[in-house]
């Protein structure tokens, strides 16, 4: 049985092949060194297929001025539309009216429910974001929101407890330190992957939102930014050993490009990464070129 484990990770594109400006290239990335055959996740890397393997850089900017946003880029993930064409411009942080409308009435989450197929969001949320969002006070993501049109719940601080979540952070530290749920238990990187593996399997479609890169590419130094990327790549890790090619697909990708470019705390421009490991990757690769493809390929994938 076919299935899908789509790890989203906001504010990723790909940079020069520069260790003074790109984390990618300055930090030690076993993981994803691995999957790439060697090869850098940099501007000037072409789309390739290797044994299990796919890399598509994809168009982020799709053929709108300005600066891509999160708000634009993530629905445009979600619902299979150019966004930013449709409306006339990139829009972030979070969805306008209109893009909910978008939303709303399609997305990929919708439509794979719609075709029997079981979706959840990994994340865990503590109880003042989840009470924010649902009394209005706090705007969902674009990717929240096409969740909420599923009707499916969020995951909470119990489901975390459970094993039944992930953290943001992947380790579930952020919550023990700024938030104070001393009885949080907290995972090793390597074990957040196993487990977003793990809960791939109780399902047709599982999404992790890593929003935390792209906060580190507008406020953090290169410091923060390498150990940030060096975080990502031993979750990676931890999916991939646990990962048979016959479990299904998994999908890493972004909205944007910033972490990437530690010249400037902005979005940039640059192509995002899609990286496909596991069953079919190489037709999904091939039908991907914008970040509208993503959503149809999902679909199709899923039948």
């Amino acid at each position: 049985m076919r299935r899908i484990l789509i790890l989203f990770v906001d504010g990723v594109g790909l940079g020069s092949d520069d260790a003074d400006t790109n984390p990618f290239v300055a930090a030690n990335l076993p993981n994803i060194t691995t999957l790439m055959s060697g090869r850098k996740l940099v501007s000037n890397q072409q789309a390739f297929s290797y044994n299990n393997f796919s890399f598509v850089p994809v168009d982020a900017c799709m053929g709108v001025d300005g600066m891509p946003q999160s708000a634009t880029g993530q629905a445009s993930i979600m619902t299979g539309v150019n966004v930013p064409a449709y409306i006339g411009k990139h829009w972030g942080p979070k969805p306008n009216e209109v893009i909910r409308s978008l939303l709303q009435s399609d997305n990929m989450l919708k439509a794979i429910c719609g075709n029997n197929h079981s979706v959840r969001l990994a994340n865990a949320y503590p109880p003042s974001f989840l009470q924010q969002l649902y009394s209005g006070r706090r705007l969902p993501s674009s990717i929240q929101f096409a969740f909420q049109t599923t009707g499916a719940r969020f995951c909470n601080i119990e489901d975390l407890r459970g094993g039944h979540a992930l953290a943001a952070d992947f380790t579930g530290e952020g919550l023990q330190s700024h938030l104070g749920f001393a009885d949080i238990p907290i995972l090793s990187l390597d074990a957040a992957g196993k487990r977003l593996a793990s809960l791939a399997q109780e399902t047709d479609l599982l999404l992790f939102d890593c929003w935390q890169t792209d906060v580190v590419g507008h406020r953090g130094t290169m410091s923060a930014a390498i150990d940030t990327v060096e975080r990502l790549d031993a979750v990676v890790g931890g999916i991939l050993v646990s990962w048979c090619e016959t479990d299904g697909l998994i999908v890493i990708v972004s909205d944007h490009g910033n972490l990437e470019d530690k010249t400037t705390r902005r979005h940039t421009r640059n192509k995002v990464p899609v990286l496909l490991f596991g069953d079919g990757h190489s037709s999904v690769a091939n039908a991907i070129n914008d970040l509208s493809d993503i959503a149809p390929a999902m679909i199709k994938y899923l039948g």
